[in-house]
């Protein structure tokens, strides 16, 4: 009978653990797939997951904001669970992710008004090509690392700060998924010191990676059905476009 108490008391340390939330990290501010307000995740990433998560796989989740460098440190240590974003190598020594994109979108060549060297921009055929230039970027951005790690980069700490400065003409260019211009350009904010060229440079899909010692990586296979259903019923467009629209009508 002594051993009754004991017994209990591990199945409920048991329950507790298997209770955990699934814990994600995210850029604290990288618009409008995510940002942090009044404390709270927001944004389109959260809307999509939400639905995800909560009413179709009914896991209860946890979503926080870092840097975006802290952030891919958390998932490595395993504070956070997983994150979403692209699959590059550094980053899958660590985590298992989706085969099924979350968002995709094409990595496009910005620039400010009446550059200079606008022609030469408008030319660029490859990443490499960057190397005559010098770019803005944001911290922890994967791509750019993996792609041009000898390049000439401004380094900002958030997104909107890359635009600023592009807009006041300290870097020549921006590479940059297009979804996030047309975000913070929607009411004619920066077209008017910012051209996004017609130059695509990659198009990347971002995944759902979780840290390969989680218990959740279980859920990838759901995780995979769920995600291409919604993009076949077009509610992950609908949406972004939610956010994307413009809110002022163009002349």
């Amino acid at each position: 009978m002594k051993l009754l108490p004991l017994v209990l008391f591990f199945l409920t340390i048991s329950t507790v653990a298997k209770a955990a939330p699934f814990k994600l990290a995210f850029p604290e501010y990288y618009a409008p797939l995510v940002w942090t307000e009044n404390g709270q995740m927001k944004g389109a990433a959260i809307d999509v997951l939400d639905i995800i998560f909560k009413q179709k796989l009914n896991l209860e989740t946890q979503y926080n904001g870092y840097p975006w460098s802290r952030a891919q440190i958390n998932v490595q240590k395993g504070v956070s669970d997983a994150f979403i974003t692209s699959p590059t190598p550094e980053r899958l020594e660590y985590t298992t992710c989706s085969n099924e994109p979350v968002f995709s979108t094409d990595i496009v060549v910005y620039t400010y008004i009446n550059h200079p060297r606008r022609d030469e921009i408008l030319a660029i055929t490859s990443a490499r090509d960057l190397l005559n230039f010098t770019i803005v970027d944001y911290r922890g951005n994967g791509w750019l690392k993996s792609k041009l790690p000898d390049g000439r980069v401004i380094w900002t700490d958030t997104l909107e700060q890359t635009y600023k400065l592009l807009a006041n003409k300290r870097a020549d260019i921006i590479v940059r998924g297009t979804v996030n211009f047309d975000y913070f350009s929607r009411d004619n904010q920066y077209t008017d010191r910012i051209e996004k060229t017609s130059v695509v440079i990659d198009t990347i899909n971002l995944y759902l990676c979780i840290n390969k010692n989680s218990e959740y990586t279980s859920i990838l296979p759901d995780f995979d059905k769920a995600i291409s259903d919604l993009r076949k019923e077009g509610v992950i467009k609908t949406i972004i476009n939610s956010y994307t629209k413009s809110e002022i009508a163009l002349n």
